[in-house]
C-alpha cells in the first residue's frame, strides 16, 4: 500500500463529517466503537483510510435529519428524558414528536437546547455539605448519599436543578438558604428522593427573571 498523506486524509474526513452533520463526539463514538481508539491521529494508515471510505459512503442527510441528530445529541447532553422532551414539544409547538416538527420549528428547538448550559460538576453548596451537616446523623445520611451518588437518575436530577438555578440567576447561597429553610438540609445530597424531586419542581415552577425572557 502506498504511503498515506495523513494531513490530506484528515482534511477529507473533516469535510465528510461536516457534510454528514456529525459532531466531534459522534465521530469519536464511531472511532471507539469501530477501532477502539478515541482519535483519528491514533489510527493506522489502513484504519484512517477505512474511516474515510466509510464516511464517503454515507448519503448526504437532509436538513431535517441533521437537525434531528443534533437535537438528539443536545437532549443527551442535558439529561432530558423522552417524556420531558415530549412535554416541551407539546407545550411549545403543540406536537408530541420531533418528527412532526417543521424545519423552522426544529431549528428553533435546537437553538433553545443550545442555550441551556452543560453542568460539568456539582455546585459548591453540595461539595461542602460534610463540613456543616449534623454529625449526630452523619453515618445514616452519608450511607444514603454514597448509595445515591452513583445513581444515573440522581445525576440527571442534579443537572436539571443546576440548569434551573442558572435560569433563575440563583447564587450558591440562595440555593443553600432555600434548602435549609424548606427541608432543614444544606445539600441536595441529603434530601430524600421525594424532596429532591419537589425541589426540582419548585425551581421549574418559578418564572424566569424579566431580563431572561
Amino acid at each position: 500500500m502506498e504511503p498515506v498523506n495523513f494531513s490530506e486524509v484528515i482534511a477529507q474526513t473533516d469535510c465528510e463529517m461536516q457534510r454528514l452533520g456529525l459532531t466531534k463526539e459522534q465521530g469519536r463514538d464511531h472511532l471507539i466503537k469501530t477501532y477502539g481508539k478515541r482519535s483519528r491521529f491514533l489510527l493506522t494508515d489502513e484504519e484512517l483510510l477505512d474511516f474515510g471510505q466509510y464516511l464517503a459512503s454515507q448519503p448526504t442527510p437532509t436538513l431535517h435529519e441533521v437537525l434531528i441528530a443534533k437535537i438528539n445529541f443536545e437532549i443527551k447532553r442535558l439529561w432530558w428524558t423522552e417524556e420531558e422532551g415530549r412535554e416541551h414539544l407539546k407545550k411549545t409547538y403543540g406536537k408530541r414528536s420531533r418528527t412532526l416538527l417543521t424545519e423552522v420549528e426544529l431549528l428553533d428547538f435546537f437553538q433553545y437546547l443550545l442555550s441551556l448550559p452543560t453542568i460539568e460538576s456539582l455546585t459548591d453548596f453540595d461539595a461542602e455539605y460534610e463540613e456543616f451537616q449534623d454529625f449526630s446523623t452523619y453515618s445514616e445520611e452519608s450511607d444514603n448519599v454514597i448509595t445515591r451518588i452513583s445513581s444515573e437518575d440522581l445525576s440527571r436530577i442534579l443537572a436539571k436543578t443546576n440548569v434551573q438555578m442558572q435560569r433563575l440567576g440563583w447564587t450558591t447561597e440562595q440555593g443553600r438558604e432555600h434548602l435549609i429553610k424548606t427541608y432543614g438540609k444544606r445539600s441536595r445530597f441529603l434530601l430524600t428522593d421525594d424532596k429532591l424531586h419537589k425541589f426540582l419542581q419548585y425551581l421549574q415552577s418559578q418564572p424566569s427573571p424579566p431580563d431572561q425572557l
